[in-house]
């Protein structure tokens, strides 16, 4: 018994050690577990800050709606409100995170947009104005800081370049709410702002370059410069190879959501691996995109894209408004003003002077230069990369990043302005130069001619008509490498800006015969077209436009004729659509001519008169006449008109039979159909249509 009751003892004393364990066990389970994962407090303040953030982005875009002002000036603003210098709702520690996060998504979407493609169309002319505007800038910015700040000479180079580089997405945004993204205007814009987006890759590459000082030797300075510029080239050209393979096998599978996600990947994907390389990861995403926009499928990315870009956008410009100390502001509110405005004078001056000296008009020019007027986001990057390496103290940076909102917040009001302000100051410009000007002369000495304004695809192809027909006619182009291309054809080409009447008066203004103008400026279209009328009341004046809203304005400007874009274009479907069907040709050009005389009114829903739409409407309702070639395996071949009775099961008529090129009408009922006939049949559309499968079986 004794034993038994040790063994017992000994199974309690066993027993309990194992509780003992499990429950220490389990205690370190939960404390591990607990430890591991975030605290409730913390999620609930990453959420809250993220409620905040767009929250307030919400309701500063509804703000700047209503006001009809910018939406990034609402951006900035709000983040000034929210940020750890205003009511502090947004902890400064996760300001940072949140504006990094912000401008790679942002510069993802900027490169996606870009294109090296304008530059090729617009020629290598904007290269030099784009290298005139960054060196002159860049020296200009440089030297005052260096002069009146301190900070080194190196860090005044790296600030000058900030100050150089001009916001893409502020200049994309402008011109794509407006729809104006194929207006001369907007494509000089953007291929010097891609230009000094490529600059600033550049110096972020070669920014080792400028750290010597702090201990490094030359050559090792070089060598890593020339280092990081060699990965940089190989995974360009490896991406290059790469990216079209694999876009092009995940959209064979043709679901949406896997194009979103291989855009956002890629993002990520470009930004961790300038980050392993020692790049900002803005920088990454926006090589990334900026490969993406050369595949194939570039338009199917830009528009999966596109719904994230205003998210994004709105995401970036608040998280740079909560950048901005309010007590630096509030301390060197006089510097700060100072700077905005110099550099947005001087910015435009030097932008709009590098663009003229190569040749276009001063119009385009003054327009370019205030829409290069403001500061970049990778001055944002430049200014962070340069702190990083200690080219910049932290009270510099802070000063950057005033100075660079100030100027986005300048630029988001002047530049809806811009198109205004460039005509008004080019008008000033060309009344002083014409009061010291000799008498305008004409350039040519032709008579009822044609003048074209715009060389694009519309200017060509009637200057392709003209000369086979041996029509006489000169043409206006702003751009001199377009102008060049074409003197060699033997043709008068003048360069310059048509709104200028000297210029169309050099053109043979007052002999001309008829105006066509083919460009995509809806504000420049108008004032060519009410400057011709006004000079010459009986010329025949004939305006593309894109917009339904000038089609009245510019018939009450002059036009003699106004083509809309898209109105022809559905004039093109519904005659093509109506050929298909049978309707004779005279009549399919009446129902054009009917809709071109009432202006368009019937497709743009306006009211028209009872006895046209009556017309139309009778006219589509007709009986129509259709051929039918009877072939040899056609089983109507060997019966008759009575066997077949078309008339009785189709309702259709044959009025008319050809045999071996030998017309036959009223064929009588005994005809009997051989291979090779022709009938000619009427009816309506569904009777034509049920004959076809009783002649074809």
């Amino acid at each position: 018994m004794s034993g038994v009751g040790e063994t017992v003892g000994r199974r309690r004393s066993a027993s309990r050690q194992l509780d003992e364990t499990c429950e220490m066990t389990t205690a370190w389970t939960i404390c591990l577990l607990a430890e591991s994962r975030p605290s409730v407090p913390a999620a609930q303040t990453m959420l809250r800050d993220i409620v905040v953030v767009f929250g307030t982005a919400l309701v500063a875009a509804w703000l700047m709606r209503r006001l009809r002002l910018p939406g990034i000036l609402g951006f900035l603003a709000a983040g000034m409100l929210i940020g750890p210098t205003g009511l502090a709702l947004i902890r400064q520690e996760q300001v940072s995170s949140y504006a990094e996060l912000g401008l790679v998504l942002l510069l993802f979407t900027v490169g996606l947009e870009l294109s090296p493609a304008p530059l090729a169309r617009m020629g290598c002319r904007l290269l030099v104005a784009a290298a005139l505007q960054v060196a002159l800038t860049a020296l200009a910015a440089g030297l005052v800081v260096g002069l009146l700040m301190p900070v080194s000479a190196l860090g005044a180079a790296v600030v000058g370049v900030a100050v150089a580089l001009s916001s893409t997405a502020i200049i994309v945004n402008h011109f794509g709410e407006r729809g104006e993204e194929e207006t001369p205007a907007a494509a000089i814009t953007t291929v010097i702002s891609l230009l000094q987006d490529i600059s600033a890759i550049l110096v972020l590459v070669f920014l080792p370059l400028l750290q010597r000082e702090a201990g490094a030797g030359w050559w090792q300075a070089i060598w890593s410069a020339g280092a990081r510029l060699g990965a940089l080239v190989g995974a360009t050209l490896a991406a290059r190879w790469a990216l079209p393979w694999l876009v092009e096998r995940v959209s064979r599978h043709g679901a949406q959501e896997l194009m979103t996600l291989l855009a956002i990947v890629l993002a990520c994907v470009g930004a961790w691996l300038a980050g392993l390389a020692g790049w900002s990861w803005a920088l990454g995403s926006f090589v990334a995109g900026l490969l993406l926009s050369q595949t194939e499928l570039r338009y199917q990315l830009r528009a999966e894209a596109t719904p994230f870009r205003d998210v994004f956008n709105a995401l970036f410009f608040v998280s740079v408004g909560m950048l901005v100390d309010l007590a630096v502001f509030r301390e060197r509110v006089g510097t700060i003003i100072a700077l905005v405005f110099l550099t947005i004078l001087f910015k435009t001056i030097l932008a709009a002077g590098a663009v003229r000296l190569v040749g276009w008009p001063i119009r385009m020019a003054l327009a370019a230069g205030l829409a290069l007027a403001t500061m970049s986001e990778f001055s944002y990057v430049l200014g962070t990369q340069g702190a990083a390496r200690g080219l910049l103290s932290s009270d510099m940076l802070s000063l950057l990043v005033l100075w660079m909102v100030g100027t986005m917040l300048a630029g988001a009001v002047f530049l809806p302005l811009g198109a205004r302000l460039s005509d008004w100051l080019a008008t000033r410009v060309e009344r002083l130069a014409a009061t010291s000007a000799a008498p305008v002369a004409p350039a040519t000495t032709l008579s009822s001619h044609v003048i074209i304004v715009g060389f694009g695809i519309n200017g060509r192809n009637l200057a392709q008509a003209l000369r086979a027909t041996r029509i006489p006619y000169v043409a206006i182009e702003m751009n001199p490498d377009t102008a060049r291309g074409d003197k060699t054809l033997g043709q008068t080409v003048l360069v310059g800006d048509a709104t200028r009447m000297a210029l169309l008066l050099r053109a043979g203004l007052r002999t001309a015969r008829a105006l066509v103008v083919a460009i995509a400026e809806p504000r420049a279209t108008r004032r060519i077209v009410a400057q011709a009328h006004a000079a010459r009341p009986d010329l025949y004046i004939l305006a593309r436009t894109r917009y339904l809203a000038d089609i009245e304005l510019l018939y009450r400007l002059g036009a003699r004729q106004v083509i809309p874009e898209e109105f022809e274009t559905s004039i093109e479907i519904f005659a093509h659509v109506l050929k298909e069907f049978g309707i004779p040709d005279n009549v399919i050009e009446q129902q054009v001519t009917i809709v071109r005389a009432g202006h368009y009114a019937m497709l743009r829903g306006r009211p028209t008169d009872a006895a046209i739409r009556a017309e139309w409407l009778a006219m589509l309702e007709a009986a129509v006449t259709q051929t039918y070639l009877v072939q040899e395996n056609t089983p109507a071949v060997g019966r008759s008109l009575r066997d077949l009775d078309l008339r009785a099961r189709t309702g259709v008529t044959v009025v008319a039979v050809t045999r071996q090129g030998k017309p036959l009408a009223s064929p009588p009922a005994d005809f009997t159909l051989a291979c090779g006939d022709v009938l000619v049949l009427v009816g309506t559309h569904k009777g034509l249509d049920q004959a076809r499968r009783e002649l074809g079986g």
